[in-house]
């Protein structure tokens, strides 16, 4: 009986898994008929898009940030605004990107590795962190920080690493919900549109250091 009840207890934990793979693997979109699904509004949200940015030259393990500051513009509350980070689908256009290997069983390497992810009240990391960063949804690429209200502003920031030489290509999105009825769109006065995308190179030379007389690591500035 026990080894029966261990048994259905890894079953329930292999649906469980799969599940979240299947949550996980929509990317920008959930699966329709959530209850959170019908709850989202229909319409068209205007969005201020303040400001992207995101260096355009990189050098390998050199730590840079990717920034996007976005303001509702209209009279309504936006019930989830979040940025996606990807070009259409499958692998590319993410911090994610794919190997040109055929013989490996899983083709996704990371292209940049994420230190921090856009949060609410942002995080301060301690010089050694072993927590995971935290994910307010089970989307992979979507990075939702909640409602906003009109005129107030919401500051999208991923602190990443470059791992991987060559050209790089983020595409960005601004998104009024998570599942597709509430729409963002640029606001008449907006200098950006509601996506775009960064490009750049990251260099194979990697960032020039030394060690302080404190005993600590200093990254070189380029100059």
């Amino acid at each position: 009986m026990g080894a029966t009840a261990a048994h259905r207890r890894i079953a329930a934990l292999a649906l469980s898994l799969a599940g979240v793979t299947a949550l996980a693997g929509c990317g920008s979109q959930v699966v329709k008929g959530d209850p959170q699904d019908r709850a989202e509004p229909h319409g068209n949200f205007p969005v201020r898009v303040q400001s992207a940015s995101f260096p355009g030259g990189q050098k390998l393990a050199k730590d840079s940030s990717m920034q996007i500051v976005v303001e509702n513009a209209g009279t309504k509350r936006i019930p989830n605004v979040n940025v996606t980070v990807k070009c259409g689908a499958g692998l590319g256009g993410s911090f994610m990107t794919a190997t040109d290997e055929s013989d490996v069983a899983d083709p996704e390497r990371p292209q940049f590795v994420v230190n921090k992810i856009p949060t609410r009240t942002e995080r301060v990391n301690p010089p050694i962190d072993p927590a995971p960063l935290e994910r307010s949804s089970a989307l992979v690429d979507t990075y939702p920080l909640g409602p906003l209200d009109p005129g107030r502003s919401a500051t999208f920031r991923w602190d990443v690493t470059a791992v991987k030489a060559g050209p790089y290509r983020l595409c960005w999105r601004v998104n009024a919900g998570l599942y597709g009825k509430a729409k963002a769109v640029a606001s008449g006065d907006s200098e950006l549109p509601v996506r775009g995308e960064f490009k750049g190179e990251v260099s194979n030379k990697p960032p020039k250091a030394h060690i302080a007389d404190d005993g600590k690591t200093v990254i070189e500035s380029d100059r």
